[in-house]
């Protein structure tokens, strides 16, 4: 009886782990492309009626991310509910840098690697941050930026993504 009731506990841990999304699932370079595809369509459409139209920019020391999502459907088909989706988003904030603003990574105190100014984030980078720490901006197509002071990104993930400008 204890064997049965052994196997059926593993049985039961190896489904919900084969279950459990990781933020490594949502960011893969296929839905980080659509997403970036997504803008792109989103800036060319209001250019067509408005072709001064422009992102939000960033004032001052801060950058601006491209909030990357939790899509709906898996690349395998598996359907995410909202609330996974949500608390997946919240727990492992990730977005693409789409600009800095004029001051960003100036100041001299902290910046400043064998004396010349080095800046951590680039235009392209793929970076994480604490949840709480970015004001975001939801963009007509649903999609939403975030803004962050220049020292609020705890690690980039990879780089080199070709933003919309």
């Amino acid at each position: 009886m204890a064997e049965r009731k052994q196997s059926a506990v593993a049985d039961s841990i190896q489904r919900s782990s084969i279950n459990q999304l990781t933020s490594d699932d949502f960011v893969t370079v296929k839905e980080v492309e659509r997403q970036l595809l997504e803008l792109r369509e989103y800036i060319e459409d209001r250019r067509q009626a408005e072709p001064e139209y422009r992102l939000p920019h960033p004032a001052g020391w801060r950058v601006s991310v491209l909030m990357l999502t939790v899509p709906e459907v898996t690349d395998g088909g598996v359907h995410i509910v909202d609330e996974m989706r949500e608390a997946r988003g919240m727990a492992s904030p990730q977005g693409i840098v789409l600009a800095l603003g004029s001051g960003a990574f100036q100041d001299r105190s902290r910046f400043v690697i064998n004396g010349e100014l080095v800046p951590w984030l680039h235009v392209g980078d793929r970076v994480i941050w604490k949840k709480y720490d970015v004001t975001t901006f939801q963009i007509g197509n649903g999609q939403r930026l975030g803004f962050m002071n220049d020292t609020q990104a705890v690690a980039t993930i990879d780089n080199g993504w070709i933003v919309p400008a």
